[in-house]
């Protein structure tokens, strides 16, 4: 049985499928995104994580980046890229700017 985890997807900018096709891409893309990186909780963290990065490089350009900052860059965008790319293929998906964005909640919000 499927868990309710803290977050969904939702598939952007892909013109000409119907809503069934398109839940089921979101679905798939959940399902590759949480056997990449090894679960909900480790989709939600890498996530919020990878936001936190980008929101102190928004604030501060200037800095160097740490190692820990790249590596959480690389594990979101890889993993998520992966599960785009995976969903594409196997849903023969060929909308050119189609994407997903994941949407996180905590349980206060829900």
């Amino acid at each position: 049985m499927y868990m309710q985890s803290n977050y969904n997807a939702s598939l952007q900018s892909a013109d000409g499928l119907t809503a069934t096709q398109r839940e089921s891409a979101e679905q798939k893309f959940v399902e590759v995104l949480e056997h990449a990186l090894g679960g909900a909780s480790a989709v939600r963290g890498a996530y919020v994580e990878w936001l936190a990065v980008r929101s102190l490089r928004a604030e501060n350009p200037a800095d160097l980046r740490s190692s820990e900052e790249l590596q959480a860059i690389a594990r979101w965008e890889q993993a998520a890229e992966h599960a785009t790319r995976a969903v594409f293929r196997q849903m023969k998906i060929a909308a050119q700017n189609a994407f997903f964005e994941l949407h996180v909640w905590n349980s206060r919000t829900r």
